[in-house]
C-alpha cells in the first residue's frame, strides 16, 4: 500500500486499541475528515487547543468531584472528558507530525 492509507488504518488501530470502540469511531471521524477536507497542521492543532480546552468544562457539567472521590479513577468516571482528552492529543499528534513533514527538505 502507497499513499496516505496505511498511515490512516495505523491511526484507526491505535486509537481503537488505545480507546476501544470510542477510539475507534474517533480515529475512523479523522480519516473520513482527514481524507474529505486535507486540513493543514495549523487547523488540527486549533482543533486541538479547542478539545482539550473543553476537558475542564466537560469536569464543571459533570460536577466537581468531593475530596472522597477524588483519584486516579477520575478520569474512568468522566467519559466525556476523557474523550475529548483522547482526541485532542490524537489531534495534537497528527498536527506535529504533518507540520514535521511538511518542513523536511
Amino acid at each position: 500500500m502507497r499513499g496516505p492509507w496505511p498511515g490512516r488504518l495505523g491511526l484507526v488501530a491505535l486509537l481503537g486499541l488505545l480507546g476501544g470502540r470510542a477510539g475507534l469511531l474517533v480515529g475512523l471521524a479523522l480519516v473520513v475528515y482527514d481524507a474529505a477536507r486535507s486540513p493543514s497542521p495549523r487547523e488540527l492543532l486549533a482543533g486541538s487547543v479547542a478539545l482539550l480546552a473543553a476537558v475542564p468544562l466537560a469536569v464543571l457539567v459533570q460536577g466537581l468531584p468531593t475530596r472522597a472521590t477524588l483519584g486516579p479513577d477520575l478520569a474512568a468516571g468522566n467519559p466525556a472528558a476523557h474523550l475529548l482528552a483522547g482526541t485532542g492529543l490524537a489531534l495534537l499528534v497528527l498536527g506535529v507530525l504533518r507540520d514535521v513533514r511538511d518542513r523536511a527538505p
